[in-house]
């Protein structure tokens, strides 16, 4: 039998849970971001949400600091006796996909969730088909969405679990720990985060992402990741005397589309498959434009991925006779597997504290990327932890409350941990 969600519920829960409601109020902020904008951030309302942030953590003592590109920072002091311990980062993204809208989001709580699965108040239902982790979630709360919208745990999960732990760090005095970083970043959903983040700033020895799905989850490598632009050129000209002149920038858009294998989409590959993504095609005869992202956990099976797009587009120049298509491909994000590799410290920094937070952890090669895999290639040791977000990126997304406060627990015992460390 399909659950139903209850706003009433969530209004209870957030009466006595903390957590959940810095959670629920985060999520209020619409971040989507926006992959065509000119501007850093892309959207406004990452700044409004940041210029937010800025004041609760003022409230609370700290001295938090908005860059101009709207990233927001601030530095937590050593305990007494910890200042030589090695210096950690906190980092949760802003900003929401912009697969999905992320505005007058309105989150409901199911109570004690049973395992058939969920109906949302638009019909849509969540079922094991469709997250086959529910079946891990059995007697948990999960906040989800009214159908509409996406619910936003990507990653204001991670941020939530933040700021609680900022609040914890004033509240109680007896728990010690070295310096500490939190770093609230900008556009990582369109893949830009990380050019905006400031390692000078950031100061930090290892950084600790706080972006992550199934509870129990330690992200220890992620996708190599190019995007591209694919623009066609047509001829366009009147229908009655189109034979052999017209060229119809839509259907060489749909033969470039052809050309590319239907065993290497998203749809089709799975673990350690790289894959071609064509997500936005727009045009008439006389232009049209298509967007698409790259991917493999191999560096060199991203070049020749990359290779093959130029070649599709040069096939297409070949058959109209003239350069109809352009390709550009911009990186996005690397593997940070290789760097990890040789800090095998943070990793088992980062198993320990999942031992205390009383989880197993499963340390996985996710087909994504995070703020930490650009940042661990830059020099920033960057594991992700898991928020316990699933169904990410559309009204399906759904967040279970009880794996939300795991991942607060795991990255309390990091801040613990450390202070076994020592810097050199």
């Amino acid at each position: 039998m399909l659950q139903s969600a209850s706003l009433d519920d969530l209004k209870n829960l957030c009466a006595t849970d903390d957590l959940t409601d810095i959670f629920c109020k985060l999520v209020s902020f619409d971040t989507k971001s926006d992959p065509t904008s000119q501007t850093v951030p892309s959207t406004k309302g990452q700044l409004v949400l940041g210029a937010y942030l800025v004041e609760e953590l003022k409230a609370l003592g700290y001295e938090p600091q908005m860059d101009d590109l709207g990233v927001v920072t601030t530095k937590v002091k050593a305990s007494e006796g910890y200042e030589n311990c090695k210096r950690l980062c906190f980092l949760a993204h802003l900003d929401t996909a912009p697969d999905a809208s992320g505005a007058n989001v309105s989150p409901r709580l199911v109570k004690n969730f049973k395992e058939d699965g969920i109906k949302l108040d638009n019909g849509l239902v969540i079922d094991n088909d469709l997250c086959p982790n529910l079946k891990d979630c059995k007697g948990y709360d999960i906040i989800v969405t009214d159908g509409t919208t996406l619910l936003g745990a990507d990653d204001k999960a991670g941020v939530a679990v933040m700021v609680e732990l900022l609040k914890t760090l004033k509240k109680d005095p007896s728990i010690k720990h070295g310096p500490l970083c939190f770093a609230f970043s900008v556009d990582e959903e369109i893949g830009t985060s990380a050019d905006h983040l400031s390692l000078e700033k950031i100061d930090c020895d290892y950084g600790i992402t706080i972006d992550g799905s199934s509870e129990g989850e330690l992200d220890v490598a992620t996708f190599n990741a190019s995007k591209a632009k694919v623009d066609f050129t047509g001829v366009s000209v009147h229908t009655a005397v189109a034979y052999k002149v017209l060229k119809n920038a839509v259907s060489l858009a749909a033969k470039f589309i052809e050309l590319f294998p239907s065993s290497e989409r998203p749809e089709t590959t799975r673990d350690l498959e790289g894959f071609y993504h064509i997500h936005n095609i727009e045009g008439r005869t006389e232009e049209a434009h298509l967007d698409m992202i790259i991917r493999d956990f191999d560096l060199d099976g991203l070049k020749k991925r990359e290779d093959f797009v130029r070649k599709c587009a040069s096939f297409i120049n070949d058959y109209v006779g003239y350069e109809a298509c352009k390709v550009t491909i911009t990186k996005q994000y690397r593997n940070l597997g290789a760097v990890l590799a040789e800090s095998p410290e943070i990793l088992d920094i980062c198993r320990k504290s999942y031992k205390d937070a009383n989880l197993n952890v499963i340390e996985k090669s996710i087909r994504g990327g995070t703020d930490g895999s650009n940042l661990s290639c830059r020099g920033l040791p960057c594991p992700n932890i898991f928020t316990g977000a699933l169904n990410c990126h559309g009204p399906y997304e759904c967040l279970p409350v009880q794996s939300l406060h795991k991942s607060y627990d795991v990255a309390l015992a990091l801040i613990s941990n450390m202070t076994s460390t020592v810097r050199k």
